[in-house]
């Protein structure tokens, strides 16, 4: 798995990206937090430069645990999860707990499907429509899923060009891969692994997410009395992207 390291300092973090990213979409943190310590962003298998080999959810917890030890990475670190890259944190957890010092989701739960008790935004039938539009053009239905994931407020704002470059500059996966991203939405469950987190644990959420609403801060709240919740108003699922700085400070103030 593809790992850069960048600053120095006291601290280590990891971020970990979603679906169809990669470690670009850290931009803004990676400038952010190299002054106050190591930052390490990966691109999950057939992202970037990471290529792919067919991995499941438990071959990229593994891949990326390789990855930190190459990188010289001992713990206790930082790890930051958007979207699907909260199941792969959740999976490094209960692989090496001990290399976690907090772990905080912007816009990511530990089940991606609504089930009673549970209203995430996504069903299966949204993720089988969407992987019915990828057989026909992955780049055009990969845009469209990206477009979706921010609110009108931020889609007016300023910030929004650079947002939508980035997103061009960003390879699209193959088929493959991407099909099989969806079906680990689709099936995965880690609620009850979210259950034995005992480091801090922190939820970056925008009120206008519709992948993780805000009706899913009660259901989390009781997985988890302990973790700090923050979210963030006229916001998407991408809030790292859209209000770098408000998220910055909001990790930053968990992390000191």
């Amino acid at each position: 798995m593809h790992v850069d390291a960048r600053g120095q300092g006291s601290l280590e973090f990891l971020f970990i990206h979603g679906f169809g990213g990669s470690s670009g979409v850290w931009a803004a943190q990676t400038e952010y937090f190299q002054t106050r310590g190591r930052v390490l962003t990966v691109d999950l298998p057939g992202h970037g430069q990471t290529p792919w080999n067919g991995q499941t959810l438990k071959d990229m917890a593994f891949e990326l645990s390789q990855g930190l030890d190459e990188a010289g990475i001992k713990g206790p670190v930082c790890v930051v999860a958007s979207s699907l890259g909260g199941l792969i944190a959740l999976e490094l957890w209960q692989k090496r707990p001990e290399i976690f010092r907090s772990l905080s989701f912007a816009g990511s739960v530990p089940r991606f499907t609504a089930v009673d008790g549970f209203p995430s935004g996504l069903s299966a039938v949204k993720i089988d429509k969407m992987k019915a539009q990828i057989e026909v053009d992955p780049g055009l239905t990969l845009d469209v899923f990206f477009r979706s994931l921010f609110t009108r407020q931020e889609r007016e704002s300023a910030s929004y060009a650079w947002i939508k470059q980035l997103r061009v500059q960003m390879p699209v996966p193959s088929k493959d891969v991407l099909n099989t991203y969806l079906n680990i939405l689709k099936i995965t469950d880690a609620r009850e692994i979210l259950r034995s987190v005992n480091v801090p644990v922190q939820f970056i959420l925008g009120d206008g997410d519709y992948i993780c609403p805000e009706g899913i801060v009660g259901p989390l709240k009781q997985i988890l009395p302990g973790a700090r919740f923050d979210v963030i108003p006229d916001c998407g699922h991408l809030p790292f992207l859209s209000r770098p700085g408000e998220f910055n400070g909001l990790l930053r103030d968990f992390i000191k």
